[in-house]
């Protein structure tokens, strides 16, 4: 052997082993099939053929990291509980990442899931994947509303905002009910605090197409890029804030997918959507794209009503591997949304040139980095989000203005004495709201993980920034011409309005702890929030709020004859704070046109109206944010595929946000007219030659606060059947009691509208009793889903039912515990004070069946769905809402009510390349 072979034979000696020892990493996520959610504690092992196993736990977020994997061939099984065991072989020759996806034990790998699922996680909440979302056929983000316990299917109304309402009896104007729900798309906060898109002193019907401090309005939200939602009714985690009840969890697709069309049509709407999703260099690239269009009538009979949306999005989706042990994503999105709520008149019906336009474009950038470290390491993930969102909104409103007496408005914008002017008698008035509110959120948050004795924790934390700030011209309209011959509003620019700032952190610790066969599961956390750069007149100012927050799961072992009976007793309690928007921080001045002297003549030279206008600042400083208290408890039973769920809650809330009410009192001087002789009067009457004597007149406002009682309570269940094989056929049955009260939490003034001897009264009537409305309902919907695969069919019927429904209001005998004079003096109210003239009409006096309670009775509605796979590339789908309806007539008193309904219909095609 020569020195060369020796050589050779050297060198393979000395790597071989080495590369023998060589080791790999497979790291990447276990979610469900359906609904794509991260699964958190699911088991993954594997075994090779040497003998060799390597076993992980998902975290919180259903990572899992295994590392030291020799190059090989192994068998994977991954397993978790209320799912099927997944088998896959799996072939390691570099460093891996591998998603697993599951399929909950209530499906077989040949079912479809057409109903929201209750989550197994921590705390209540509704799971809605994509198959559920297709066979629902939504128009908007609001049709998704039907799948959760204790709601039903509506007919479309996109001639308002769709607000939405969480554990709710009935409907009630009370903004925190939808303000208090938080929107999360793609990790993304959706911020409504900047807009102020209302137009002072217009109409009730135009007042419901505005959203101005009452959250997000759904109709803006388009279904057909999102691959899941989940809706948190619970107690959400200590990483989402500046909310009071629930959360909506948005994912959108973000994987590679054929190219998708849908084309929608129903009574009121035709629909449009285009999508795809492609890998343009390797599988770690994705890009999605996405195109929608809805064109929407208000009422099908009247096409001169309607609502447009269209929307756009780029998606850019990239994994990375930047060291040993470390995956990265990255993800970027841009988005446009753009909406036209408009109403016009017919002009060969009516000659009035009154319209209403509402246009709303919306420009959003969003980043989303996320770096995942090895399962051994303390740090386990570092997280980065931030977004950009620049609106561009108008509101113009023209009305043809016809007054049938001589009406004078003030033309002064600050204090002080002034002359006003007369308008004519017909007019054409238009008012322009120019809004531009810009909105930046960003966050950073970290994952740190470690054992403690027999417990596994997974630290959360992480800081939050948001930015609003609204750029627009606000208010343009001419003072000379008003909306309503009555407003007491002033232009208004938006630039002027100081930014909003939030500031907040949080800390949570997710812990889970065996005990034997026993699982807990605890998520306890503190969140804290503050307003920033407010002025010191804020009583907010510098002050941090704190919200924890607590949920507790214990999984029992498996029992019965062969362990197939699963059982977790799970509760929580939480306290969620909602900052105040910046229409409520910072509102219109609040002006006061006090008339001095109205002398009116034939000849418009010598015409005089001169008031004394009062301006002030309409801030209330010592408003607070509304804070929730929240605590629920669940069963959950899960045998063979058939599962059942019962949840009890409550929620109490004492500073939920509203219109209080206050009093100011007003001097000016009233003008004697009674020694001007018209028919000798050469000009203007002179005021330094008129005598007059000086009064006060006492009246009521609001101003934005903290005056408004809340009280839910209500239990919510759902059961869901393993698919009957004879039939094909899975039976969900859901519902929900809800039990809602709101009412005044503080002292109530209002004035009285009587008239004695040609004078309005001159008190103020203290009103201290809970002037509000108890509301109560039970729904249930029952659904029987039938999915024939041979046949690429799929349909359902449900029967949704309201048990009862009904409302009283709350009792108060109508009489004031004090009243105030013109001169803002307080007295008590006294027997004495009720048998007086003027002071008994502040007493409301009500009707003996005023607080009776009255309900609604039974009512049913059928509806029917039906999915038709059509080749290899079409799926086509009809509804028919209201098929069947059962509506019995009932009595309220003495009055015989009759009920009726038409059918909501509609059909669309899915096309896939």
């Amino acid at each position: 052997m020569n020195r060369f072979s020796s050589l050779i034979i050297s060198i393979l000696l000395g790597v071989l082993p080495a590369v023998a020892q060589q080791t790999y990493t497979m790291t990447g996520t276990v979610r469900d099939a359906e609904t794509k959610e991260a699964l958190s504690f699911a088991t993954i092992q594997l075994n090779s053929l040497k003998k060799n196993d390597y076993g992980a736990i998902t975290a919180a977020d259903g990572h899992y990291s295994l590392i030291g994997l020799p190059a090989g061939t192994y068998t994977a099984t991954v397993s978790y509980l209320g799912y099927q065991t997944y088998i896959k072989e799996v072939t390691i020759i570099k460093n891996t990442s591998l998603t697993f996806y599951l399929t909950s034990s209530a499906t077989s790998l040949n079912e479809v899931v057409i109903t929201a699922s209750e989550s197994k996680g921590i705390t209540s909440a509704s799971k809605i994947g994509l198959t559920a979302m297709k066979h629902l056929q939504p128009t908007s983000f609001t049709d998704l509303l039907e799948l959760l316990p204790g709601s039903k299917a509506s007919v479309p109304a996109m001639g308002a905002a769709n607000l939405i309402h969480l554990r709710e009896a009935g409907s009630t104007s009370e903004a925190i009910s939808s303000l208090g729900v938080g929107f999360v798309v793609d990790g993304a906060p959706v911020n409504t605090d900047g807009n102020l898109q209302y137009v002072p002193g217009t109409n009730q019907f135009n007042q419901a197409r505005e959203s101005v401090s009452r959250g997000v309005d759904m109709r803006t939200l388009s279904t057909d890029n999102i691959e899941s939602v989940e809706i948190v009714r619970g107690i959400p985690s200590v990483a989402y804030g500046n909310l009071t009840g629930g959360v909506v969890l948005i994912n959108r697709k973000q994987t590679a997918s054929p190219l998708t069309a849908r084309f929608k049509a129903d009574q009121y709407s035709k629909l449009f959507s285009v999508g795809k999703g492609f890998r343009p260099t390797d599988e770690h690239n994705v890009l999605n794209m996405d195109l929608s269009y809805l064109d929407s009538k208000v009422d099908p009979r009247n096409s001169l009503e309607n609502y447009k949306r269209i929307t756009s999005s780029l998606r850019w989706n990239a994994d990375r591997m930047p060291g040993h042990h470390k995956t990265m994503n990255w993800n970027l999105s841009a988005d446009y949304t753009g909406s036209i709520d408009d109403t016009k008149t017919d002009k060969d019906i009516t000659l009035k040139e009154n319209r209403y336009r509402a246009s709303y474009h919306q420009f959003s950038l969003a980043g989303r980095w996320n770096l995942k470290f090895s399962d051994t390491s303390f740090i386990r993930a570092l997280r980065a989000n931030v977004s950009l969102s620049q609106e561009i909104n108008e509101t113009t409103e023209t009305k043809s203005v016809s007054i049938d007496r001589p009406m004078a408005i003030p033309s002064s914008t600050e204090s002080g004495e002034a002359d006003g002017i007369y308008l004519p008698y017909n007019y054409i008035a238009k008012m322009v709201i120019d809004g531009k509110p810009f909105y930046v959120n960003s966050s950073f948050a970290g994952d740190f993980a470690f054992r403690w004795f027999q417990s596994t924790h997974r630290l959360r934390a992480g800081l939050e920034w948001a930015y609003n700030k609204n750029f627009g011209n606000g208010q343009v309209y001419d003072v000379t011409r008003p909306l309503t011959v009555a407003s007491t509003t002033r232009p208004r620019s938006y630039r002027d309005i100081p930014a909003r700032q939030t500031a907040s952190f949080y800390i949570e610790d997710q812990v889970k702890l065996s005990l034997g066969k026993h699982r807990l599961y605890l998520e306890a956390g503190l969140r804290g929030n503050t307003l920033l750069h407010l002025s010191s007149r804020f009583a907010m100012k510098s002050r941090l709020y704190l919200d924890p927050r607590l949920n507790l799961q214990w999984r029992m072992p498996a029992f019965g004859a062969q362990k197939d009976w699963f059982v977790d007793l799970s509760g929580g309690i939480g306290w969620l704070s909602k900052m105040p928007t910046t229409a409520q921080l910072y509102p219109d001045f609040k002006y006061v046109d006090v008339v001095q002297l109205n002398y009116y003549h034939n000849n418009p030279d010598y015409r005089r109206i001169n008031l004394n206008t009062y301006k002030w600042d309409n801030t209330n400083y010592n408003q607070e944010p509304a804070r929730n208290q929240k605590w629920e408890v669940r069963l959950a039973l899960s045998h063979r595929g058939n599962e059942f769920s019962v949840t009890y809650f409550q929620e109490r809330m004492n500073n939920a946000f509203r219109d209080i009410s206050y009093y100011r009192t007003f001097q000016y001087k009233k003008y004697d007219v009674s020694s001007i002789d018209p028919s000798t009067i050469t000009a203007k009457p002179d005021l330094s030659d008129l005598s007059y004597v000086p009064d006060t007149l006492i009246n009521t406002f609001t101003q934005s606060g903290n005056g408004t009682r809340v009280r839910k309570q209500g239990i919510e269940f759902q059961f869901a059947s393993q698919r009957i094989k004879a039939l094909k056929t899975k039976i969900t049955i859901n519902g929900a009691w809800f039990r809602t009260i709101y009412s005044n939490s503080v002292p109530k003034y209002e004035e009285s509208s009587i008239f004695l001897n040609g004078k309005q009264l001159s008190y103020i009537g203290v009103y201290d009793w809970e002037d509000g409305t108890e509301k109560q309902q039970f729904n249930t919907n029952v659904m029987f889903d039938t999915y024939l695969e041979r046949l690429g069919l799929i349909f359902s019927t449900s029967a949704q039912c309201s048990w009862f429904s009904n409302s009283k209001a709350l009792w108060n005998n109508g009489t004031p515990v004090e009243y105030i004079d013109n001169t803002g003096t307080v007295h008590p109210f006294t027997a004495s004070s009720a048998e007086n003239a003027e002071l008994q009409h502040l007493i409301t006096n009500y009707s003996a069946a005023y607080f009776d309670r009255k309900t609604i009775p039974f009512a049913m509605d059928i509806n029917l769905k039906a999915t038709k796979k059509i080749g290899r590339y079409m799926n086509l789908s009809l509804f028919v809402n209201k098929l069947l309806t059962v509506y019995p007539d009932y009595y309220s008193g003495t009055q015989l009510m009759r009920r009726t309904s038409s059918p909501y219909f509609g059909m669309e095609a899915n096309l896939t390349f």
